[in-house]
């Protein structure tokens, strides 16, 4: 209990320094010399630029409306918010959990690079946790509103298939061994009228699974090549601008894709088996409907309601939900952890209301419910509230504190606090 109160008088003292140094517009006149050292310290720091937002073009903004990869997690809005000078972000990640469990810390080391040797073809590098993604996206094709993009992806995790963090929460599988694969894919986006787009992709996947901490009758999972058609299907008439990626308009993402598996067979724990020969084709799907409305120059409600689920899918398929950070793509509840839940089929509603109240600060409010379809019927609900400070030179600094509480049990209350910060240069 001491060490509880303890975590949440720095976390309090935190939030109450960056709001004085950062969110305050009109300082007092009179001011003491330490006072003003520290801002002459602060206002030399700030003319060295550490991050700078891009200002979007139309063209800008239809670009970067990609489709994605199943089961992807990096930080795609962030580097299209960053200002075309800065090719590199580094990014400094952590997620801590204020119970006994493990927190997760991540670097991530973003790269993009337009019209690489003076073509049409643009190059994109992401290293986050234990996953490093290759993109190569060729913009002019032989049809105006079709455009071709080549993703190549080497990821060496634990059993969970979580992409973040080289230390952090593991679920009992990651105990047992270790699940690395390499990943080509290659995706078809075509543009049609009414703001729909349509999306063809081919995602191939070698498996290879490594022994680490296994018991004497463990039965492994087999190496194996899986394919995994997806067709996408979206309808996009939004506008999601600047680094606080201010969302005004509707969005409708719907995808879903076939996983066919060379080989397969039951694997785990005797008593505690995966699913064996029912597992060698799989299918996932999802689909996403976002609204959103900007007013008052920078006040966004945002409303996000997902239905994702599967047939077929064992451990390392199934889909996951779960998370404190808002920039990686992930399906947030929160006040837990990235993939807590691991399920058959989920319904999520994220509700995030954000504003300036401060040249340098912007405050957001979040509430979050998840309803666990299959295979038991759960409920679990989450809120949180953040800031996003402004730092010297630019740096942005994301503090989140998140409560949840799984409704359908007797478990206690949890709390995460998620910072992180982006530099660019």
């Amino acid at each position: 209990m001491v060490n509880k109160s303890i975590q949440y008088i720095l976390l309090g003292a935190v939030i109450s320094i960056s709001m004085t140094l950062f969110a305050q517009d009109k300082p007092h006149e009179e001011k003491s010399l330490v006072g003003k050292t520290i801002k002459k310290t602060l206002e030399t720091i700030d003319k060295q630029t550490l991050y700078k937002e891009k200002k979007e073009t139309k063209q800008d903004i239809a670009d970067k409306k990609q489709i994605h990869t199943y089961q992807q997690a990096d930080f795609d809005k962030l580097k299209d918010a960053t200002h075309e000078d800065i090719s590199t972000i580094i990014v400094l990640l952590g997620e801590i959990p204020l119970e006994s469990r493990k927190s997760i810390f991540a670097p991530a080391i973003l790269y993009n690079k337009n019209n690489i040797f003076n073509s049409n073809t643009d190059f994109a590098f992401t290293w986050v946790g234990f996953k490093a993604t290759a993109r190569f996206t060729q913009k002019k094709f032989i049809w105006d509103n079709v455009s071709l993009q080549e993703t190549l992806i080497g990821s060496f995790l634990y059993a969970s298939g979580t992409n973040f963090g080289f230390f952090g929460e593991r679920f009992n599988e990651d105990l047992l061994f270790y699940t690395n694969y390499t990943s080509e894919i290659v995706t078809l986006k075509i543009s049609l009228p009414l703001y729909n787009i349509l999306g063809l992709t081919i995602d191939s996947r070698q498996y290879f699974f490594v022994e680490q901490d296994t018991p004497p009758d463990f039965i492994m999972p087999k190496n194996h090549y899986n394919l995994f058609p997806r067709i996408d299907w979206n309808i996009e008439h939004y506008t999601e601008q600047g680094i606080d990626q201010l969302f005004n308009g509707i969005a409708f993402h719907n995808w879903v894709g076939y996983g066919i598996r060379s080989q397969w067979d039951t694997w785990g724990e005797p008593g505690k088996l995966q699913m064996g020969k029912e597992a060698k084709t799989f299918v996932i799907y999802s689909s996403t409907l976002t609204c959103g409305k900007v007013f008052g120059n920078n006040q966004n409600v945002i409303v996000r309601i997902r239905i994702k689920g599967g047939i077929d899918n064992d451990f390392l398929s199934q889909p996951r939900f779960g998370g404190t950070i808002d920039n990686a793509k992930l399906d947030v509840v929160h006040g837990t952890i990235v993939d807590q839940f691991r399920v058959e089929s989920f319904a999520l509603g994220n509700v995030v209301y954000g504003f300036n109240p401060g040249r340098r600060l912007r405050m957001n409010l979040y509430c979050d419910y998840a309803y666990i379809i299959q295979p038991q019927s759960q409920s679990v609900i989450g809120g949180g509230l953040g800031f996003r400070i402004l730092g010297p030179g630019g740096l942005p600094i994301w503090l989140t504190h998140g409560t949840s509480k799984n409704i359908s049990s007797p478990d206690d209350i949890n709390h995460v606090v998620m910072i992180m910060t982006a530099a660019g240069f």
